[in-house]
């Protein structure tokens, strides 16, 4: 049996651990060309399933797309969609050779909520949370996207590749990588915290 002193000590370390860990993710949309390794996602997976979720549905669809012809595909669909539906944008940075919607990295997560609980949007919320942290605390980035999974759920034959039920659809995106890049906090508005007693 630990003692109470050993006991404050370990609360303490967990504490320092997870508030590190918190503070210290960013989005990351620099990633090295090395492939996130399968014990690396597995763990990550592990992580993310343990989310919260309402009434335990666990009301996800993932994927966890590697298949680097598939990400080509999926970047040059948003670029050709993105300025065919905002013609007065300015687009010029697609025009990069290395433009990538997920940032070049070399594995993106798809989740996929279910259509008809109201709650599965906060469920895929709470999901994409503990893939972020859990990846931080390996030192993988991530970034979450908005902008792909809104372009695939008009583009059918892509979105069909990621083989998700007809009961889910499509909602966020997680691209992630090993660093190439460590980008500094943006500011915090702790004023929108406020506190009834």
């Amino acid at each position: 049996m630990k003692s109470k002193t050993k006991q404050s000590m370990d609360n303490v370390s967990k504490e320092e651990i997870v508030i590190e860990n918190i503070l210290n993710r960013r989005s990351v949309r620099s990633y090295k060309e090395k492939q996130v390794t399968q014990e690396h996602l597995d763990k990550i997976m592990r992580c993310a399933i343990n989310a919260p979720s309402a009434m335990n549905k666990q009301s996800w669809q993932v994927r966890v797309v590697q298949n680097q012809e598939l990400l080509k595909r999926m970047n040059q669909g948003f670029i050709a969609y993105s300025k065919k539906n905002n013609p007065e944008k300015d687009f010029s940075s697609f025009l990069e050779p290395d433009f990538s919607i997920y940032h070049n990295a070399p594995t993106v997560i798809f989740i996929a909520r279910t259509k008809d609980n109201s709650m599965s949007e906060i469920d895929c919320g709470l999901f994409v949370q503990n893939i972020l942290l859990s990846a931080e605390s390996m030192d993988i980035g991530t970034c979450v996207l908005g902008g792909l999974p809104r372009y695939l759920v008009e583009d059918k034959e892509l979105v069909s590749l990621l083989d998700f039920p007809d009961t889910h659809e499509l909602t966020i995106a997680v691209a992630m990588g090993y660093k190439n890049e460590y980008p500094e906090a943006k500011p915090r508005d702790i004023e929108k915290v406020q506190y009834i007693k």
